[in-house]
């Protein structure tokens, strides 16, 4: 499976600078830190850390960060960024699915865009609540099925053999909520507006953002689940 990324961690961050990758990115990350609510000290481990996207903004935090991925060359590029922004995040090769760590070692858990590629969603999950300290709680996010966004990269899929998006799949928001282990489980879409938007349209997306939201609409592109630890 490492394989699959290890192509694309020298342009990964690429989508971040396009207008439209600046976009989603704004819009993903609302409702996953609405949920995780970060705090300066606390132990977080980002599940699935790419280039560090995520583990990063948590270390400007005060975050103890730790990052996990199945990709070396993925940490290879997060390393850089973190020693280019003097920042220091634990970077450590590891499968989601047999994590490195003790039961209960972190006050909480992030993952975003990551367990798509997992072979058993329900298992991967509980591995990452077997790390997670009691009254902990564990974000996380994935690109939501049926919707315009998983259409799009699965009819990528279809047409490019070399395409990541072959060995993903798209779970709906109602799928990801059964699969969340802990109590209190909610969650909800975003990512209403579809990959061949304009990104430089910023008001224009947060008003269909914001329709979608009043309407009660699961069918996001981007879908985010919290629970808590007992």
């Amino acid at each position: 499976m490492a394989e699959i990324f290890d192509h694309k961690a020298s342009d990964y961050d690429d989508w971040y600078k396009r207008p439209l990758g600046a976009l989603v990115d704004r819009v993903e990350k609302e409702p996953v830190y609405a949920y995780l609510e970060p705090r300066a000290g606390e132990h977080i481990l980002d599940v699935g850390c790419g280039t560090g996207n995520f583990s990063l903004e948590l270390a400007r935090l005060g975050v103890k960060v730790t990052g996990i991925d199945i990709s070396e060359p993925m940490l290879a590029t997060a390393r850089c960024k973190a020693a280019a922004a003097g920042l220091e995040i634990e970077f450590l090769h590891a499968d989601a699915m047999n994590l490195p760590f003790a039961d209960n070692t972190f006050d909480k858990i992030v993952s975003v865009t990551a367990l798509e590629f997992a072979p058993d969603l329900q298992a991967v999950l509980a591995e990452s609540y077997r790390v997670l300290k009691p009254g902990g709680r564990m974000v996380i996010g994935l690109i939501g099925g049926n919707s315009l966004w998983s259409r799009h990269y699965e009819a990528r899929a279809a047409r490019e053999p070399d395409c990541l998006f072959r060995y993903a799949k798209f779970y709906t928001l109602p799928e990801l909520l059964a699969a969340m282990p802990g109590k209190d489980v909610k969650g909800k879409a975003v990512l209403f507006f579809g990959p061949d938007f304009d990104g430089t349209k910023v008001e224009e997306a947060l008003a269909i953002e914001a329709a979608a939201a009043k309407e009660g609409r699961t069918d996001g592109g981007f879908i985010v689940a919290v629970s808590y630890k007992n």
